[in-house]
């Protein structure tokens, strides 16, 4: 531990400059490393709380002297608490703590973390025993030393800059304290023994733990301080700077900040040399430490809330944390388990925030009112509860999936303020899209400060004011309404056209000009930071040379060289020639490294030189003898260098694009972002642009040219180009003979004419909006019908042996289909569960042959990992592609009945610009994507098997009747009409089309379609024929038919209903009916709102799969356990924690 006195000794010796000295035991903690490595072993030893050693640590049974080294622990603890505490004190009256005080803190700290680290995970399972070994040791005595420490320390650490990696180290610290004490609470029952006690302490320690509760308030509120309206208009640049006087005024507005925390937060801020504060930063610094802390205090606080209901002294606390507990309330996830003691448990554990809103997302209501609406009313509850967690699976991969795609464009939250520019830095190329950017972004604050005239408070109150005003006001008013409406009319065609040629000109030019004002301030910051007599020469790598503009031509001697972006001048005053070398100026084209003159005297064997012999050539041309001898004096480090240069192999010219390259990779991932988060929207805007188009039809007609007139009209109407798909329709066997050559036209209207170009601009525009549908579908739900088949090959394989010791039913195609994707290298691709594969051949080997499973399974048999060198190319593309997985996944997408129906759609409105009368199948989508709409659909399809069944029992009854009208009674089904016979039963094909199209169509039957009998010799028999025909065909089965449908219908609307009811009424969970809940007022809706809520165990399963399992509480690796072996039996089926607890619960409320 640390040792004051030592260390004061130390420091005077120091101070007298006699240097410390001593042996190694007068040292502070100079076994700090040792230490921590000690308790670390120890912790590794309890990993993945391993009960034995956790109960061997604290007695060693079979031993003649046992060691309690839980205990041991504790006291080790409490004495390193006190020695940080006199450390403390020796510090209090001072400012700040120097390096040494600092350096001894961190030692004492680092152990102290370590320490708790190891006491949680010796009591982590929980381990009941050693939990109640440390309850009855001081352990409490040091928790509430430390919340001392805590509280005055972190008031003195924040307010000075230099302070803060003590700061960091000690929050650290709190925050293993923390995780400690909610360790001890782990199995915590109602009115525990621990929890009074951790109560108790928090009481002994309540000023501190509220100087630490407003400490964390405080800097939690920093996130809506900086993101607020009044930061934004004061830094309207966003750069991330801002004065403390403006900073402070913020917050004053704001108004949630008392005047004492402003004042304290002022304190904390450190302005940079210029008086500026990086709130940014500030934020940073202060507010992610606050938020891990204070979400564990938060549970922590709601854990002893719950079960110690009848303990008065925690009002004061939950009072003090109010605000604390209710910025966390949204994020602190709760449910309720069976432990293994049998008790049902509450685990407490974080949401994110980004998780709460992809849980929002249209694609994931969708499929959970579809999770309702198939298994709430099927099977019994251990059915049920492992639907709902296949559910919790797919929805936790399609959130996952959907947040992967629709976050990459967003760019994250700067974390600081924009750095100074520094002389000499290099900015970054342009991007080509820049100028395309900066118009469309111009464009659109246009559009969108339009647009916020017309939003509905702005309209409302507009018209407010418009109804006080006077009627000579309105008239008035209303003249400026004119002259402003012509104004800003032209005001836009003029700034569209500026940005527009603006925009063209940039993207023409690239980078502008250097002004010479700006190329003078350039050359003196070079030659301010450069030193020309030992600056290193380098040449650059050589670039094209081109035309330079045509300017005066200087005379020889005095013309400028151009060497190593540098111009190299001779100044002969004085008698002496000396050469100044300055940046060059930059023309249109910088590329150029030598003048043009100087490029054409170049014979073609100079050009074949290097570059480097090239330059000094040149150089030494340009240059008299008598300079050449003063510049060897002059210069001797130029030279040394270009004589290393020229001795250097020849560098591969390669040229800098003047823009950076287009990653168009990058822009598609974008685009495929874009239209993933909009693909419900485009729906929606897709079915109002066909209702739009199918109103427009309403205006089309029928027209048929005949005779001068309408000649000129057909001729006028095909000038016009308004005939729907230059398609004509024959209708010779409508008109008759005397109009064979006359064609039917369909067009608009003449009156509406102009709405022709808009029905083709509609239609162009639906066909790529249902091609990004498909794309968007294809990106956001496909993933997702992967993952549902990977995960159902890999639990068949795993938990059914399917493929090794039985095989798929030869009906099941699906079954058959997914035997090709098991042997592929790549699978399972989207499902997380890499190593399945590995477990199956592992738990099958002992009873089927290893080498046929690992054929089956595509392993290698041996356990060596085999490198085989890739082909690289295309060809190698080709080959390192996994066919059979591909080929696999093609069958799954293709049979997936909702990409079916996107591509058909797409398919539809691509057909509809040849003609426009398709985009009436598109109406039909109403009907898909309502929900009761597509109830009455389904009841068509509901009962399908039965309905094609009893179709083809009709359609047999109806050719048996068709059999004996042919044989018996064809002469009543001769038709005269105008001196022609129709023969409707003399050809068996056209009798039998006859009634099926006639005879069930008939309200009576047959006998309605055909002559009576009256007074035929087979006047009886047709009598039989006609009513046995009506009896058996429109009376029983065309009313069958109606029944089913009718029926399903039924059946749907009964099972949505019970859906409703069975929600209401009934825990999804523990089945607990509304009755014994509603004991309390709104106790059933409390309880399955954050007791038993379903999305909050969705939230956990999703926390158990990204948590690291190395990190699992106790409570977390026994669900995980279940988990893994498909069990569900923590789920409190029956039973909740308030049912348990009834009693305590009901005797804290009355």
């Amino acid at each position: 531990v640390l040792d004051l006195d030592a260390f004061e000794r130390t420091q005077k010796a120091e101070g007298l400059g006699v240097g410390s000295e001593g042996t190694a035991g007068e040292k502070n903690m100079h076994d700090k490393d040792f230490t921590c490595a000690l308790f670390r072993f120890l912790q590794l030893l309890c990993e993945g709380h391993n009960l034995d050693f956790q109960n061997y640590l604290r007695t060693q049974a079979g031993n003649t002297t046992t060691v309690n080294v839980v205990i041991s622990t504790v006291d080790y603890l409490l004495r390193l608490q006190e020695s940080i505490m006199d450390f403390y004190w020796y510090y209090s009256s001072k400012d700040i703590i120097d390096q040494p005080g600092k350096d001894n803190f961190c030692k004492a700290i680092t152990v102290a973390k370590q320490v708790f680290n190891t006491l949680t995970e010796v009591i982590q399972g929980p381990c009941s025993l050693n939990q109640q070994a440390l309850a009855h040791s001081r352990l409490w005595d040091a928790v509430g030393g430390f919340l001392f420490l805590f509280a005055h320390m972190q008031d003195k650490l924040s307010k000075n800059a230099s302070q803060l990696d003590l700061l960091k180290e000690l929050l650290e610290l709190q925050k293993e304290m923390v995780i400690m004490m909610l360790s001890m609470l782990e199995g915590n029952v109602m009115n525990g023994t621990i929890g009074k006690q951790m109560v108790d302490t928090l009481v002994e320690s309540a000023s501190n733990v509220e100087i630490i509760l407003c400490f964390f308030n405080m800097f939690l509120k920093l996130p809506s301080l900086v993101n607020s309206p009044t930061v934004a208009e004061i830094d309207s640049k966003n750069t991330g700077w801002i004065t403390p006087k403006d900073f402070q005024k913020a917050m004053e507005q704001q108004k949630i900040y008392t005047t004492e925390e402003i004042q304290y937060l002022m304190g904390c801020c450190e302005p940079n040399h210029d008086g500026l504060i990086d709130y940014r930063e500030f934020t940073e610094r202060f507010h992610n430490p606050a938020k891990d802390i204070g979400f564990n205090l938060a549970v922590l606080l709601t854990n002893l809330s719950e079960h110690m209901p009848n303990d008065p002294r925690l009002s004061r606390f939950l009072e003090t944390a109010s605000s604390v507990l209710n910025y966390f309330e949204p994020f602190l996830g709760r449910i309720e388990i069976l432990g293994g003691a049998n008790r049902i448990e509450r685990v407490y554990f974080e949401i994110k925030e980004s998780t709460i809103d992809q849980w929002e997302k249209p694609q994931i209501k969708e499929s959970k009112r579809a999770f309702f609406y198939s298994i709430v009313t099927e099977g019994g509850d251990k059915g049920k509860l492992e639907a709902f967690v296949n559910f919790c699976e797919d929805a936790i991969f399609e959130m996952q999936h959907a947040s992967s795609i629709s976050m990459e464009d967003e760019e994250e939250t700067p974390t600081c303020a924009t750095a100074y520019p520094f002389p000499g830095a290099d900015d970054e190329p342009p991007s080509a899209f820049d100028p395309i950017k900066k118009g469309l972004n111009y464009l659109k604050n246009q559009i969108f400060g339009v647009l916020s005239y017309l939003t509905p408070a702005n309209i409302k109150k507009q018209i407010a004011i418009m109804k006080t005003k006077t009627f000579p006001e309105l008239i008035k008013g209303f003249f400026f309404l004119l002259f402003y409406t012509v104004f800003y009319t032209g005001w836009v065609f003029y700034s569209s056209s500026k940005s527009l040629f603006h925009m063209i000109l940039l993207l023409m030019g690239g980078q502008a000009l250097v002004e010479p004002g700006e190329e003078e301030v350039e050359d003196l910051k070079q030659d301010i930071w450069a030193k020309p007599s030992i600056m290193p020469i380098e040449a650059p790598p050589p670039l094209p040379i081109e035309a330079a503009p045509v300017e005066p031509a200087p005379e020889a001697g005095d013309r400028p060289m151009q060497a190593f972006g540098l111009d190299i001048t001779k100044d002969e005053a004085g008698g002496e020639a000396k050469y100044t070398m300055s940046k060059a100026k930059e023309g249109v084209t910088p590329q150029s490294s030598v003048d043009q003159s100087d490029a054409e005297a170049l014979s073609e064997e100079d050009g074949k030189k290097t570059p480097d012999k090239l330059l000094t050539e040149e150089a030494a041309q340009a240059t008299p003898p008598e300079a050449k001898a003063e510049s060897q004096v002059a210069v001797p480090a130029e030279q040394a260098v270009m004589a290393m240069m020229a001795a250097q192999e020849p560098i591969k010219p390669t040229e800098t694009p003047a823009v950076a390259a287009i990653n168009f990779r990058e822009y598609g991932r974008k685009l495929v972002s874009f239209l993933a988060r909009n693909f419900y929207t485009m729906k929606y805007l897709a079915l109002v642009m066909a209702f739009a188009i199918n109103f427009i039809l309403l205006f089309y007609k029928v027209t048929v040219p005949g005779g001068d007139e309408d000649e000129e009209e057909g001729e006028e109407e095909d000038d016009d180009d308004i005939v729907l798909g230059n398609s004509t329709f024959d209708d010779s066997a409508i008109l008759g003979d005397d109009d064979e050559d006359l064609e039917e036209w369909v067009v608009i209207e003449e009156k509406v004419f102009y709405l022709e170009p808009i029905i083709r601009l509609l239609a162009i525009t639906h066909s790529i909006i249902s091609f990004c549908m498909l794309v968007a579908y294809y990106n956001l739900k496909v993933p997702l019908a992967i993952f549902k088949r990977e995960k159902e090959i890999a639990r068949s394989l795993e938990f059914d042996g399917l493929y090794i010791s039985e095989q798929p039913a030869e009906d099941d195609i699906n079954g058959h289909w997914d035997k090709l994707v098991i042997s592929t290298k790549s699978f399972p691709v989207n499902y997380w569960d890499k190593f399945v594969k590995k477990r199956v051949r592992e738990k099958y080997s002992e009873t089927y042959d290893f080498d046929a499973i690992s054929n089956l399974l595509g392993m290698d048999k041996g356990s060596a990992f085999s490198q085989e060198e890739e082909p690289t190319g295309i060809w190698g593309v080709i080959t390192s592609m996994d066919w059979k997985y591909q080929v696999w996944k093609a069958g799954v997408t293709i049979t997936d009945n909702a990409f079916l129906y996107n591509t058909w759609y797409f398919t539809f409105s691509v057909m509809g610009n040849f003609n426009f009368f398709f985009f009436a199948a598109h109406l039909l989508d109403i009907a898909v994507g309502f929900k009761t709409l597509r109830t009455i659909l389904q009841s068509v399809t509901h009962n399908g098997k039965q309905l094609v069944l009893t179709v083809m029992l009709l359609t047999i009854i109806v050719y048996i009747y068709t059999v004996i009208a042919f044989n018996f009674f064809r002469k009543f089904y001769v038709q005269e009409e105008e001196d022609e016979v129709d023969q409707k039963c003399h050809n068996m094909l056209t009798c039998f089309v006859f009634h099926l199209y006639k005879g069930v169509r008939a309200g009576g039957g047959i006998g309605d379609e055909i002559e009576p009998p009256d007074g035929d010799d087979y006047e009886t028999y047709r009598i039989l024929f006609d009513i046995t025909f009506f009896f058996f065909v429109i009376v029983i089965l065309l009313a069958i038919i109606q029944g089913l449908i009718i029926d399903a219908f039924g059946e749907l609307r009964d099972q949505l209903q019970s859906v409703v009811d069975d929600m209401e009424s009934n825990c999804f969970i523990c089945g607990i009916g509304k009755d014994y809940f509603d004991k309390v007022p709104h106790g059933f809706d409390t309880h399955v709102q954050k007791e038993h809520n379903l999305a909050n165990y969705m939230f956990f399963l999703m926390h158990l799969i990204n948590k690291p399992d190395t990190e699992y509480t106790g409570q977390e690796t026994y669900v995980w356990e279940f988990y893994q072996k498909r069990c569900w039996d923590f789920f409190p089926v029956g039973d909740c924690f308030r049912k348990q607890y009834e009693e305590e619960l009901m005797g804290g409320t009355s």
